[in-house]
């Protein structure tokens, strides 16, 4: 282990709220002065260690990465593709919230927050009311903007922005654009659930078979990283590896070829690939391919149990809300929002209410994992709008991995669709 990595580990071991200093570092561990100093920088960007002005620095508990920030002004006129023409000083601030100035200047001032953002036609007197309460204004229609309200802009450095689009479509805009953020927001990610590389316990490629017996009756863990000088993931090793091994054997001999995740991966993405690929296991890494921790399919498993969410986000949300439990079966009826160009019922909506479909009929007897691999969809005649279609699930086969489930769309009695769902189960 380097002499950085060294005080890294010992930065992390220490209490949250204990004071350091690049010389009590240097002569605790008695390590250069220079040394010291980087690996109490580095150690401030992980999250580890923060400066304060009258404390000095000192131990912190490691920040939850914030995978997305609220919307700024800036990001607001991309959106309705508006035209900044003053108070350009204040676009980088972020906005709490928008309202529409459609109501008389007597009731305005209740929707009006510090931080918003009101969006507004040629009403010279609402504009200047909202610049005096901190709120920046989106002018609708292409109207020009008086110079009052351009030096009250100004003076306040708050944006005045003016878009060619109407209220509703730039409210509509912004509404996609805010729900875009909290999807973003509400998945949880490898950053925010893995375990801290001292806490989980490493090998470097100076160490033997002996070496990962010690750690394994230390830490009661089976799978470890391999680590070189530098910090980087090298190879992973594990029981089956050691097996028959001399106790002097090097692990660089034996270990594997690691496949690692970083911190800003989806737990969906992560549970896939280590349910599909049988990795029990995963370093995380970040971008130069140090180690930072690692992420257990058991840690993967118990975090996406927890997830709840609530409310329609996404489009597929919006697909399977329609999709409702009938006798021994399910059925929905085709909006118009479904179909394609031709009029018929598009391939991707009809997939995703199959998978849904798929996914309840094995949640009734496995309250397992449920992952698809495999679909196969047999076409046999189009559905169109208002079509109301029932889908008849029936399962083919089921052990304790994978589950075949047979799926029979029927409309007005007819077969319009057959399909075979292959899940991994876990």
């Amino acid at each position: 282990m380097t002499k950085h990595q060294e005080i890294l580990e010992y930065l992390e071991g220490l209490p949250i709220g204990k004071q350091v200093s690049v010389r009590s570092i240097s002569n605790h561990l008695s390590v250069s002065e220079g040394t010291a100093y980087r690996a109490i920088k580095e150690a401030e960007n992980r999250g580890l260690v923060e400066t304060r002005p009258r404390s000095g620095t000192v131990r912190v508990e490691q920040k939850v990465q914030v995978r997305l920030e609220k919307l700024t002004y800036a990001e607001i006129a991309t959106i309705s593709e508006s035209e900044v023409i003053a108070g350009h000083a204040g676009l980088k601030h972020e906005f709490s919230r928008f309202s529409i100035g459609a109501m008389t200047k007597k009731n305005v001032g209740r929707y009006l927050v510090k931080g918003g953002l009101l969006i507004v036609g040629d009403r010279e007197e609402i504009q200047i009311l909202a610049l005096e309460n901190k709120n920046a204004i989106l002018v609708t229609g292409g109207f020009t903007v008086s110079d009052k309200v351009l030096e009250l802009s100004k003076k306040q450095g708050i944006p005045v922005m003016v878009t060619a689009y109407d209220t509703f479509t730039v409210a509509t805009m912004i509404n996609r654009a805010l729900s875009n953020v909290r999807i973003k927001t509400d998945i949880k990610t490898v950053a925010q659930v893995y375990s801290l590389r001292s806490q989980y316990g490493y090998l470097t490629t100076s160490d033997t078979v002996n070496d990962y017996h010690r750690l394994v009756r230390k830490n009661n863990h089976v799978r470890y990283p391999v680590i070189d000088q530098l910090g980087q993931v090298l190879g992973v090793i594990t029981m089956r590896d050691v097996s028959n091994q001399e106790l002097t054997t090097k692990l660089t001999e034996v270990m594997t070829k690691p496949v690692t995740t970083k911190p800003e991966t989806s737990l969906a993405t992560v549970a896939q690939r280590m349910i599909v690929e049988d990795f029990a296991m995963l370093p995380v890494v970040d971008d130069d391919k140090q180690l930072l921790g690692v992420i257990t399919r058991k840690l993967v498993m118990e975090n996406l149990q927890e997830l709840n969410h609530d409310g329609l986000h996404t489009i597929s949300d919006q697909i399977i809300a329609s999709l409702k439990a009938e006798n021994h079966g399910y059925g929905f009826k085709v909006e118009p929002a479904m179909i394609d160009n031709a009029g018929n019922l598009t391939t991707g909506v009809l997939a995703e209410i199959l998978k849904e479909t798929s996914r309840r009929t094995l949640s009734q007897t496995s309250k397992k994992n449920i992952i698809i691999e495999q679909m196969m969809i047999y076409f046999l005649q189009a559905v169109q709008i208002d079509d109301d279609l029932r889908l008849e699930p029936r399962i083919v086969r089921e052990n304790r991995r994978s589950a075949l489930v047979d799926i029979e769309v029927t409309c007005q009695e007819r077969v319009v669709c057959k399909a075979l769902i292959t899940s991994k189960l876990n």
